[in-house]
């Protein structure tokens, strides 16, 4: 009996050892960690676009600002950022030339200089809806996103959506009389 015992002891041991070994190595999804925060992730060739999401103040839905961190990780060439094509009723205000050094990460939209603004006469720049995107580089890739549109509040509040430059309408030409 006592060798039974020591038998199923040993045995329940062992399946132990072995069932509790399955999320552990190298590759375990508990040793993995995915990107946090809102936004969406995509590697282009050696350009990395990190955190991708788009804030719009709900009192103000015709403007938003995309932000984001793209970090170029080639040894040697740089790239830029050189535009962004929207969906059929987003448009890009003013012209989008963000530098991508090599080795480098460049943030956009988020302590830094670099802004991308986006405008729409619709609804189509609501919180909580998705906006498809399309970043163009310099390099000849493309990295088309939908992006989730966030509320400037909470984590976003301090965010800064620059104001559309105002159209510039033409003066009138003075009649001959």
């Amino acid at each position: 009996m006592a060798r039974k015992n020591i038998a199923l002891a040993a045995f329940v041991s062992a399946a132990a050892l072995l069932l509790s070994g399955c999320a552990t190595g190298f590759d375990a999804a508990t040793n993995t960690q995915g990107d946090s925060g809102n936004g969406r992730s995509m590697d282009v060739g050696a350009l990395q676009i990190r955190n991708a999401t788009v804030v719009v103040d709900s009192e103000d839905t015709s403007r938003a600002t995309v932000l984001m961190t793209v970090i170029n990780t080639d040894d040697a060439v740089d790239d830029a950022l050189n535009g962004v094509a929207a969906a059929k009723s987003v448009g890009v205000v003013g012209e989008v030339n963000v530098p991508l050094p090599h080795k480098s990460a460049v943030n956009v939209g988020f302590e830094s200089e670099y802004r991308i603004v986006l405008t729409s006469i619709g609804d189509d720049l609501t919180p909580g809806k998705f906006v498809n995107l399309s970043f163009m580089f310099a390099g000849g890739q493309s990295a088309p996103m939908s992006l989730l549109i966030n509320e400037k509040s909470g984590f976003y509040a301090d965010i800064e959506i620059p104001a559309a430059p105002a159209e510039v309408t033409p003066e009138p030409t003075p009649s001959a009389s």
